[in-house]
């Protein structure tokens, strides 16, 4: 009689079905899905470093083959990225509570003094009382309007350095990019953005703002090891990097130390008796430094501003508007001397305003409904910051039926909303009079298919202050000048590579012939 075999080998697949069971019923809900060349401790981090795809370009590629929402492990990060409009407004309305907050990127925790501005601080009562500041004090309707000279002034000097290069080819983004510098920084420090290194009395070389600023734009827009890897952030000591932040931050905290005696001394030669009207007068002509330093006086702070809180606040205005501002006006000409009759057509909405030919003023924009619309259509193919600043999760929470841990990190691709089929037709083509229709997309569209200035609580405060330097700058150019590509470069020669940084910029510079038009010189 054969033998019955052992009770544990019958049991055993009973215990194998217990087991996958419980392992089931306390796994985490599915995560969304991932591209399946996941390396060792790098995980997903070849695809955006080691490619010679762009970052925004790359993840776009990715989500046309594993949908609008995927999950990467870059280093030790696990990061969503996001590429539809639904998703984004999951993410930045229904959920925006949950990622209102920053992942702490290390140049920015050295260069903005601990995460202080307004851009990367976490999420909590500093940050919304920042946020308060910069919207009700630097960046309202008021004080924008009081920044017009200075918008009026530094573009009619554009203007005049153009009218003396008529007829010969010129580096219009070199132009446009210290033009927005010069006007930043007046707004923000009160002094033009001058590129030159001056040497003090012992004969050492001194670094200007300029140079500074320059360098602390190139660290903000650069990669580091413990970005990823937040616990191997000693790598950074070993690639020098730490040694660079820290000149920088120490060069910043020197030319805003002196920036900031500058002011004080400035306040102290005025007259300290003034009236109701007088006052109200010298707050219309203050800079952003100025504002700032008279805010941090009141004693109505919920959180006191430092000294340092108060560099980063008005540093964080300037670098998060210059190169912005710069591109969207290169890329806007771009666009313009590649499709010559859309030149032509804005050209005339913006000739046709009679009161342009006897003001160099700012005018309402509201009747340059054409040339706002090239605008919006350059910045839907070229955002200028394709990938939003990232997100944080604070907590728990589920996204279009997937699971998402606490700290997970959050990339909207807005270059891939913006040229996604589903919501747009001939998504990459360019056509601004997809925006002149009665159902035309307005800034903040609330079906976020349109996102240049991001959304939610993290939205850019700035955007208006923005535009209005686009606005006007662009309308100078083209009523002033006709634009022309340099001889023997034909509209399809032009290179429209990128090179991505704080903002995507053209990787090559826009090179073109402006002449001016008969009887419209700014004297």
């Amino acid at each position: 009689m054969e033998s019955l075999p052992p009770l544990g080998f019958l049991l055993f697949p009973f215990f194998l079905i217990i087991c996958f069971t419980r392992i089931l019923k306390f796994q985490p809900n599915k995560m969304p899905p991932s591209p399946f060349l996941r390396l060792p401790i790098v995980g997903h981090l070849h695809l955006l470093l080691l490619t010679s795809a762009l970052p925004h370009h790359a993840l776009a590629t990715i989500a046309r083959r594993l949908g609008p929402i995927f999950s990467l492990q870059l280093g030790q990060v696990l990061t969503l990225v996001i590429s539809s409009p639904g998703l984004a407004k999951e993410v930045l309305k229904t959920h925006d509570h949950v990622f209102a907050s920053r992942p702490q990127i290390v140049a920015a925790q050295c260069l903005s003094f601990g995460c202080s501005d307004v851009t990367f601080s976490p999420h909590g009562p500093y940050w919304r009382q920042a946020r308060k500041i910069c919207v009700s004090e630097l960046l309202g309707p008021r004080r924008a309007s009081s920044f017009r000279p200075v918008r009026e002034e530094e573009t009619a000097r554009l203007v005049s350095q153009l009218q003396d290069l008529s007829g010969s080819k010129v580096d219009i983004s070199r132009m446009l990019f210290a033009h927005t510098n010069d006007i930043l920084c007046r707004v923000a420090f009160g002094k033009r953005f001058i590129n030159d290194d001056t040497t003090s009395g012992d004969g050492s070389q001194k670094r200007n703002l300029a140079a500074v600023l320059t360098e602390t734009q190139a660290l903000l827009a650069g990669f580091s090891i413990g970005d990823f890897y937040p616990c191997w952030g000693w790598v950074n000591s070993v690639t020098a990097l730490n040694r660079r932040l820290e000149r920088n931050l120490r060069d910043l905290r020197g030319v805003c130390n002196e920036i900031i005696e500058e002011h004080v001394r400035k306040k102290e030669r005025r007259t300290r008796c003034f009236s109701g009207e007088q006052e109200r007068e010298e707050e219309e002509e203050e800079d952003f430094l100025d504002v700032l330093m008279r805010v941090q006086q009141r004693g109505d702070l919920e959180v006191p501003i430092t000294d340092d809180n108060l560099k980063a606040l008005v540093l964080d205005m300037f670098v998060a508007g210059t190169d912005t501002t710069a591109v969207t006006l290169e890329w806007t000409l771009t666009e313009l001397v590649k499709h010559p009759e859309v030149l032509k057509k804005a050209q005339a909405e913006i000739c046709s305003q009679a009161y342009l030919k006897e003001s160099g003023n700012e005018v309402d924009f509201r009747d340059f409904v054409y040339m706002k619309a090239v605008i919006r259509e350059t910045l839907r193919l070229h955002p200028p910051v394709p990938l939003l600043v990232p997100r944080e999760s604070m907590e728990r929470c589920t996204l279009d039926g997937y699971e998402v841990p606490a700290r997970t990190r959050v990339l909207i691709n807005t270059y891939a909303i913006g040229r996604d089929a589903d919501s747009w037709d001939d998504p990459l083509e360019f056509r601004p009079e997809r925006f002149e229709d009665a159902n035309r997309v307005e800034m903040k569209d609330r079906d976020f298919r349109f996102l240049p200035f991001g959304g939610g609580r993290r939205g850019c405060p700035g955007s208006s202050f923005g535009l209005a330097t686009v606005e006007i700058t662009l309308a100078r150019l083209l009523y002033h000048f006709d634009w022309a590509l340099p001889r023997g470069i034909v509209p399809d020669d032009v290179d429209m590579d990128e090179v991505f940084g704080l903002a995507t910029r053209k990787k090559s510079a826009l090179i073109l012939v402006p002449t001016v038009h008969k009887g419209r010189v700014v004297q």
